[in-house]
This record gives C-alpha cells, structure tokens and sequence, in this order.
C-alpha cells in the first residue's frame, strides 16, 4: 500500500521539469504585463483589466504615468520571482534541498497574501481568484515532490 503512495508523488527531477516550464512562462506572462501601459500587442492584458479591476476599463484605465510605472515594476517583480523559481527553486529541490523548498513556500505564499490583501483592499476582489489558481499551480510540485528523510 505505501508503494502506491509512493508511485502518486512526484520525482525530484519531474517537479524540477514542472517548476521550470511553469515558472519560464510565468516569466513571459510577466514581461506581457509589465508592458501593458505601453503596448499590449497580445491583447491579454486588456482581458485581464476588464476582469480583474473594479473599473472595468480595461487597458484604458491605465491613463496615468504613475498607473504605467506601477504595471511596469509589478511585472518586473513578478517576472524576478519567477526567475527564482526557475533558476534557485527547480535545481534546489532536483538537489532535494529542504531549505529551498520550503523557503520557496514560505515566499509564494507571502506573494499571495501581499497581493490578494491588497487587490481586495483596493476594490478588486476578482484578483483573488486567479491568484488562488496561481498559488495553488506553483504550490503543487513542492508539496508533491518526493522527500528523503
């Protein structure tokens, strides 16, 4: 019975290979988004500000400088977390260090707290939802990930 168990968690190396796909597109997405004040060529930032902000007007509603820049450093920052997860977090838990797996946790679940507070403080509470998506895709490999003793 404890083989199959067993059978069901993820390899070191398959969560590596999970957290690196995710993560290398989560790094694309952020980029996207850090451009939305300046060009949002895809059209995916336009569909995420109708959904996402209490304003409902889309890419639009970003008409100040100050708005732009905030779009810009949130993508950039959201893109350098992601770069961790990629670069530290996958070779970290392949390694089986416990240290990066669980200081990885500890980071993602801060980013949802930080970021879900703050959109539902400031009116859009809608964000909460994709972020529950996000906590829990990036979540799943650390949790399922094969340990040692």
């Amino acid at each position: 019975m404890m083989k199959q168990k067993e059978e069901q968690i993820m390899s070191p190396q398959a969560a590596g290979r999970y957290i690196r796909i995710v993560g290398s597109f989560s790094i694309i997405v952020a980029i996207i988004f850090a451009f939305a004040g300046v060009n949002d060529f895809t059209g995916a930032n336009e569909i995420f500000f109708q959904l996402a902000s209490s304003g409902g007007n889309g890419v639009a509603g970003l008409d100040t400088p100050e708005a732009k820049m905030a779009m810009a450093i949130a993508g950039g920052v959201f893109a350098g977390l992601m770069a961790m997860y990629v670069f530290i977090t996958a070779p970290g838990v392949e390694q089986g260090s416990e240290l990066i797996r669980k200081g990885t946790i500890t980071t993602i679940l801060i980013w949802f707290a930080v970021d879900s507070g703050a959109s539902a403080a400031s009116g859009n509470a809608a964000n909460v939802i994709p972020n529950s998506v996000f906590l829990i895709v990036y979540l799943a490999p650390l949790f399922l990930v094969k340990r040692t003793a």
